[in-house]
């Protein structure tokens, strides 16, 4: 039988005791070559790309992605998935790196965000991490690890039959396959048509990722299929040839596969026997296989059967004590197994196709199956191999309720789960689940089962950390379970589930710690808040009298008194000792801290509430802990906006909404859109604004019950006021006012639908039905007395009278109440309304001083719609004031504004782009566009460029 290269489509080999000269090369594969070739060139000059390679078992996609990728110049770093590890963690990436490892050079290539790639890789034990951040921050370390490998070189990624790759490393190749176009570096895969995937979202994302159709490997030509059968059959007639082409259908393989079994029969290779040939394809490869074993001595059968078992690259001691071989007669069958073709010749034992492993176990009967399986696990435990290794075997087995089989289960799910791979641990928990487990074990199977799922968000989730809290045992180990599943549930989005899992806890009547039963009391509220279901529920326990253990009833009361419109001071106070202790920075995987920044920045209290969000995000950048590092981000943005600081808001609210998106619940991703929309609204980007909502699905009305509806809707709102739609700008205010007021949101920021629709009314000449909202904003706001809050509800006052002098008091009313306030987004509102207002009032002269001043803190903000207001106003004005930037700081886009100014702080670029999350080329680009625009030509003058230090960029 030709085998290896020679079985898909490329030479190397002969059939079976068939004396012939061997084919050279491919055979009919210039056309796919030439345009891999193409794709691979535009690859390696820096326009990396996905690459597909796609058809049918045994058409050669192998052959071609070796021969592809053989180019002088380019480092290629191979795998190929196989069937037995597609629940297995980071299998195919650590084929990929594997011989990478032991270099010289790995240290250097692992250094700053690629050391994370190490929690993929390392065989030993890692830090301990939950699920969602272990995955993210293994995904971010090996896209690092590809970049700096890129650096030296370019790099072809060759992934064989990517069908069948764990779900891990399809996860980290889809990331990879977003930032491909700044990298010399090509994914090359090869995928068979119709073949189920272990993850088929994940390999989807992957092939989508490919900005070219899949490259089709054709049957080989009439010609070709000749040449190939003369090389194993040099006498063959010419019908011959032409009819084990057609009943093959060209198909390298089966053609190498049917000569070989013409020839092991004796058939003689002429014109009468090429009428006896019937259809050939892959379903007769087993009976191909099975008559070759047939006939060769006893023991073969037995070792391909156990490798078909084991998989690629068995040791033969493993095969043989499988197989119930000796060493002697175990080699003798390999060899033997190799000349007949069964076996490749690489390091190992190998079959040498999968075609001939499928033949081979789908072969044995089920129960056969499932036995060699469990005996392989002992092999493997029995040699020293970690719990993963074996646990795949026992995947493939029957339950027996066997609390062995459950410990290594576990074990190799919790071993999963901390190198960032949940569906392996998911896959290993499921089987353990089968088990089944004692009863006593069964609670902490469905937990672990059920934090797995929430680490990827699969909605499945719920059910098992329910199922945990029901079975646990009752007091603490209960109270602990629902604790652990609630928080992980709130961070994810699922609000309402998070609410239903406390509840279970707190029903627990057995002794609980108070600590722990304060931490289910503080979360339950704190998830309540955002969903109408619960709202009302944790509005009535945050009144109600709390535990003191830890303080955290602090943040709900807190919360409470912001929704109501209470007083601020009070609020502050709540907060003021949990800060000082930085009791909520330990308790970062809890919606704490962001409900407590949330009531922060509403108040006004920027610096409190950015004692909360900096540290977060400077514990999440690090550990690639991305869903913390959204929710820091998130509140950042927020308070970035309100202080006008709106380049760096931009950045900030792009990441959260970047990665919630595609992963996101619904109400949990309004969060984020919210504030990027309101960042990209001052900006003056609408189209950018427009877009975000399209991707979201948020141009219609937002899910009800949520907290944050109101607030996208006052967002679109504000986006339809910029683009000059009054009605539409209406219909949203008062859809928003529809919805604060069923959640009870009396609170003028948060509730500020009012200031909205006072200015849509007042645009559609309705100033009657304005001055009634804009009198009721102002009694809220001087309720809660906050500056921010008391120069909207002024300014919305001001702009209900219709004659422009009668607005003027009104507005410097507006501006005294935020003298000395930090909410710079407001006070340069007011300060353009107020020129306007004054130069419309025929005061000219006097309108130019707040419309400079407005200018001047619009362009150092980045607060770009103002900016252009304020100039249109000056040269209404009579004044000439600049235009707008074309070069100096106020030119620099929100991105490039940032990294040069972490650059100005000294970091390097890599050390830039792993903090924001950018590729390094990424930084050089913004880089490269910020030397041109502030004219200097070296990064020692980017600060004096940049006109001073950044209050929130710390030091290298």
């Amino acid at each position: 039988m030709i085998v290896g290269r020679a079985a898909s489509g490329l030479a190397g080999g002969v059939a079976s005791g068939v004396p012939s000269e061997p084919v050279r090369g491919l055979l009919d594969r210039d056309v796919e070559l030439t345009e891999l070739s193409r794709r691979l060139e535009r690859a390696r000059a820096g326009a990396g790309r996905v690459i597909v390679v796609e058809g049918p078992a045994g058409i050669g996609k192998s052959a071609l992605l070796a021969a592809a990728a053989d180019h002088d110049g380019v480092r290629v770093l191979r795998a190929r998935a196989h069937p037995l590890e597609q629940d297995a963690a980071w299998a195919v990436a650590r084929q990929l790196f594997e011989r990478l490892r032991g270099r010289a050079d790995w240290p250097a290539l692992t250094t700053g965000a690629a050391a994370l790639a190490e929690r993929a890789l390392a065989p030993e034990a890692v830090e301990p991490a939950n699920g969602g951040e272990a995955m993210h921050a293994a995904v971010r370390g090996l896209t690092w690890l590809a970049g700096n490998l890129c650096e030296k070189s370019p790099v072809v990624l060759v992934v064989d039959d990517v069908h069948w790759a764990d779900a891990a490393t399809l996860r980290w190749l889809a990331v990879l396959s977003g930032g491909l176009d700044e990298l010399p570096l090509a994914v090359l895969c090869a995928v068979r048509a119709g073949e189920p995937a272990a993850a088929p979202d994940l390999l989807a994302e992957v092939l989508a990722a490919s900005p070219e159709p899949p490259v089709r490997p054709r049957p080989l030509g009439a010609q070709a299929s000749a040449t190939l059968v003369r090389s194993a059959l040099p006498d063959a007639a010419e019908e011959f040839a032409r009819a084990c082409h057609d009943v093959t259908g060209g198909t390298p393989f089966l053609l190498v596969t049917l000569l070989a079994q013409l020839a092991a029969d004796g058939v003689r290779p002429t014109r009468e026997a090429a009428g006896q040939l019937r259809a050939f394809g892959p379903e007769q490869v087993a009976r191909s296989v099975e008559r070759q074993l047939a006939r060769l001595p006893a023991g073969a059968g037995d070792l391909a059967r156990a490798v078909a078992v084991l998989g690629p690259g068995t040791p033969l001691r493993r095969a043989a004590a499988l197989g119930r071989l000796d060493l002697a007669s175990s080699a003798h069958a390999a060899d033997v197994l190799r000349a007949a073709g069964l076996l490749d010749g690489g390091r190992g034992l190998s079959l040498a196709h999968p075609l001939i492993a499928a033949a081979l176990y789908s072969g044995m009967p089920p129960g056969r199956r499932s036995m060699l399986h469990a005996e392989a696990a002992r092999l493997l435990a029995g040699e020293g191999a970690g719990p993963e290794a074996f646990g795949l075997h026992l995947l493939h087995t029957e339950p027996a309720a066997d609390p062995a089989t459950v410990r290594v289960l576990v074990e190799a799910a919790k071993l999963a789960s901390t190198r960032g791979a949940p569906q392996a641990a998911a896959a290993f928990l499921r089987r353990a689940l089968a088990e089944p487990p004692a009863a006593e074990a069964s609670s902490g199977v469905q937990l672990e089962l059920g934090l797995a799922l929430v680490a990827y968000l699969q909605p499945d989730a719920y059910d098992h950390l329910a199922a945990a809290v029901t079975v646990a045992a009752p007091g603490r180990p209960r109270a602990e379970a629902a604790l652990r599943g609630a928080r992980a549930l709130g961070l994810s989005g699922w609000f309402e589930r998070a609410v239903v899992l406390c509840r279970q806890g707190l029903a627990e009547t057995t002794d609980v710690p108070a600590d722990l039963r304060a931490r289910l009391e503080a979360e339950l509220v704190a998830a309540g808040w955002l969903q109408r279901s619960t709202i009302a529920a944790s509005r009535a326990l945050a009144r109600a009298p709390r535990s003191p253990a830890l303080g955290l009833w602090r943040v709900n009361t807190a919360m409470d008194l912001v929704l109501r419109g209470g007083p601020v001071r009070e609020m502050a106070d709540l907060l003021r000792p949990l800060i000082a202790d930085g009791v909520l920075i330990r308790e970062a995987e809890s919606l704490l801290g962001s409900v407590a920044g949330f009531s922060l920045i509403l108040s006004d209290e920027f610096d409190a509430a950015q004692a909360i969000h900096e540290p977060l995000i400077e514990t999440a950048q690090p550990r690639g802990w991305l869903i913390a590092l959204a929710h820091g981000c998130m509140m950042r943005a927020l308070d970035r906006i309100r202080r006008g600081e709106v380049r760096d808001a931009e950045a900030d609210a792009r990441l959260a909404f970047e990665y919630k998106l595609p992963v996101a619940p619904p109400g949990a991703l309004l969060w984020s859109l919210t504030f990027f929309v309101d960042a990209l609204v001052e900006l003056d980007e609408f189209d950018q604004a427009e877009a975000a909502l399209a991707a979201a699905g948020q141009l219609g009305d937002p899910p009800a019950g949520t907290l944050a509806g109101p607030l996208l809707l006052g967002s679109r709102s504000r986006l339809r006021l910029a683009q000059h739609r009054p009605e539409a700008a209406y219909a949203d205010a008062c859809a928003a006012g529809a919805r604060a007021q069923e959640l009870g949101m009396e609170n003028p920021t948060v509730g500020g639908w009012r200031v909205e629709a006072v200015h849509a009314l007042v645009a559609l000449g309705d100033h009657a039905r304005a001055r009634p909202l804009a009198v009721e904003q102002l009694a809220l706001a001087q309720r809660i007395g906050t500056a921010g809050a008391c120069g909207a509800a002024l300014r919305a006052l001001a702009a209900c009278s219709a004659d422009a002098a009668e607005r003027v008091p009104t507005l410097e009313q507006a501006l005294d109440a935020l003298s000395g306030s930090p909410a710079q987004l407001e006070h340069t509102r007011v300060l353009v309304d107020l020129g306007a207002a004054l130069r419309r009032a025929n005061r000219r002269a006097d309108a130019r001083r707040p419309l400079h001043l407005a200018l001047d803190q619009a362009e150092r903000g980045g607060m770009r719609l103002l900016a252009r207001r304020a100039r249109d106003e000056l040269q209404a004005a009579g004044a000439r004031p600049r235009r707008s930037a074309v070069s100096g700081p106020a030119a620099l886009t929100p991105a490039e504004d940032r990294v040069a100014r972490l650059a100005a702080l000294g970091h390097s670029n890599r050390a830039i782009a792993e903090r924001l999350y950018v590729t390094e080329r990424t930084v050089e680009t913004h880089l490269t566009h910020a030397f041109t625009k502030l004219n200097i030509s070296t990064r020692t003058a980017l600060a004096g460029a940049l006109g001073g230090p950044h209050p929130y960029l710390s030091g290298p």
